[in-house]
């Protein structure tokens, strides 16, 4: 996945404090709005529990992020972003 595309939904979740899902080729994992996220050259990097968790993920093995809004009243918007590798 481009560094560019990350980084525009990283920061589509950090504005609307909602939650990133990602999935990359080992695991699935979702990221609470809490959580430092940064885009860095070849990964994506989540400090989770203050600091005591860090992940580095590679874009190439990135194939969906996913921002979660929270639900109000029925189900909530998921807004997701996908890259098909070959």
């Amino acid at each position: 996945m481009d560094r560019e595309i990350v980084k525009r939904i990283v920061d589509e979740a950090r504005e609307g404090e909602a939650k990133l899902i990602v999935w990359d080729r080992r695991d699935t994992f979702t990221v609470e709005p809490s959580a430092e996220i940064s885009a860095e050259e070849d990964y994506l990097l989540v400090r989770m529990e203050d600091g005591k968790a860090s992940v580095y993920v590679e874009y190439g093995q990135i194939y969906k992020l996913v921002v979660e809004k929270e639900k109000i009243g029925r189900q909530g918007q998921r807004a997701g972003f996908g890259a098909v590798i070959s």
